[in-house]
């Protein structure tokens, strides 16, 4: 007869000891890390305010993204916000006012508080015709469609993305992707600047821009139109180059547009037009 391989049983009970402890301590570890974000229901908060005319309208949002959409003619700023709250943490503090004479959207914390895992507020802006606005998300994204107002935009490592304003755009970003679509036409003499550090630049224009666009980076330059480019071998970066789209006016009426990053791609894209073939 033949006699199977046993282990002893005092190897087997501290085997399985061993393996219920091991299991034991995974459970302990996943119950401590969700305690640590048991995170509430999101607050959900509508505000609207009535702006003097041409008010300058100022974000600063270090704890999340700012969407920003067309909000109309008469001078009604609208404000919706979420806020993504872990149990125990510090509340933000939310009061948009006037301040120095721009209204000022700044969320923040109780002085000496951290940001907790987890927490975060992002804000959605329906922003009146004619109100300049500038937007500092620090870490998070910017979106602004349709807006009718000169706008200044600045995130680290978020992305940027602006589709039809009209006005003029700066937009900055450390390590953040930039994409911004111009509507037909360049204000004349305006400089509008889109910059990244490490991030990608594209811009979307039609043939009717009218302004000469300055390109430069150490990576690659991709564009619809026809390039002067100029090597600055040892340099970052570079490689610079230039384009004009359209008739750009001449002198101090000229509109100019500036794309860079140190080290990604900068395109420049033609945007498609429709034609009716009747």
């Amino acid at each position: 007869m033949m006699r199977r391989a046993t282990l002893p049983l005092l190897s087997i009970l501290l085997f399985a000891a061993m393996g219920g402890h091991a299991r034991a301590q995974e459970g302990e570890a996943v119950a401590q890390q969700g305690a640590e974000v048991q995170m509430l229901e999101p607050i959900r908060q509508d505000q609207g305010f009535k702006l003097a005319k041409g008010a300058a309208i100022s974000v600063v949002n270090p704890y999340g993204s700012v969407f920003m959409r067309f909000g109309g003619y008469e001078d009604q700023l609208d404000i919706r916000s979420t806020i993504q709250q872990p149990e125990g943490a510090a509340k933000f503090t939310f009061a948009p006012a006037m301040r120095d004479g721009r209204f000022v959207v700044a969320p923040s914390l109780p002085a000496g508080a951290q940001l907790a895992e987890g927490q975060r507020i992002d804000l959605v802006l329906y922003v009146p015709q004619g109100h300049p606005l500038s937007v500092d998300a620090a870490i998070g994204d910017i979106e602004c469609r349709g807006l009718r107002s000169d706008i200044d935009l600045k995130t680290g490592p978020g992305r940027i993305q602006v589709i039809g304003t009209q006005g003029t755009v700066q937009a900055q970003t450390d390590d953040g992707r930039i994409e911004v679509t111009l509507q037909d036409g360049a204000r004349e003499g305006s400089v509008q600047r889109f910059i990244s550090r490490t991030g990608s630049v594209t811009l979307n224009v039609s043939d009717k821009l009218d302004a000469e666009v300055q390109m430069s980076t150490s990576h690659q330059i991709a564009t619809d139109y026809s390039l002067t480019v100029r090597h600055l071998d040892g340099q970052e970066p570079n490689k610079t180059a230039s384009a004009v789209v359209g008739e750009p006016k001449p002198g101090e009426r000229r509109a100019r547009i500036e794309m860079r990053s140190l080290v990604n791609e900068v395109r420049l894209q033609r945007r498609g037009v429709f034609i009716d073939p009747e």
